[in-house]
């Protein structure tokens, strides 16, 4: 497996689990969270390691990705033209305040134990933390901080389950499938 950048979404492993979250997607343009992270767990492929290992790209970094780029208003980033499965055509993005717990305690373990690896050393093959460029490392960790950060920011938000499509989005869904 490989990587060209420090995002899930720029390595095989993070390509790989975006292509699981496709697969996710309900005919009637639906994604839930808590579904995902089944599947991951269950995938032999997909399936997240543990956190203490401290891997720079995950399956829940590339979800945390995703749903971030889905609320930012940028679904169809994240479509490829041949898949008939798109992420453009969601209308409804839930996540059950239990996963995006889950999700967010994951990130932030992966990334305390990453820097705990680091600052012992234990890091085989690299320089810092894993990655050939000290650039890389610091700016994996901001991505990490940021995503653990866009999380705290959605579970601020009431309810036991959260919708993650911005209701522009979930408009302009509904108008393309009624027009």
């Amino acid at each position: 497996m490989g990587s060209w950048g420090i995002t899930a979404m720029e390595s095989d492993a993070g390509l790989d689990a975006l292509a699981a979250i496709r697969e996710q997607i309900a005919e009637e343009g639906r994604l839930d969270a808590a579904q995902i992270l089944h599947v991951f767990k269950k995938d032999a492929w997909n399936a997240p390691p543990d956190s203490i290992e401290g891997q720079a790209h995950t399956s829940p970094m590339m979800l945390a990705e995703v749903m971030k780029k889905i609320q930012e208003g940028e679904a169809g980033s994240l479509d490829y033209e041949w898949e008939k499965k798109k992420f453009s055509g969601l209308h409804s993005f839930t996540a059950s305040r239990e996963s995006l717990g889950w999700l967010r305690g994951y990130l932030t373990e992966t990334l305390k134990n990453s820097r705990e690896r680091e600052a012992a050393k234990a890091v085989p093959d690299g320089k810092w933390g894993g990655w050939f460029q000290e650039k890389d490392w610091k700016s994996w960790q901001m991505h990490m901080e940021s995503l653990i950060g866009y999380l705290d920011g959605v579970l601020e938000a009431p309810g036991e389950t959260l919708e993650l499509m911005p209701a522009r989005e979930q408009r302009l869904c509904q108008m393309k499938m009624e027009g």
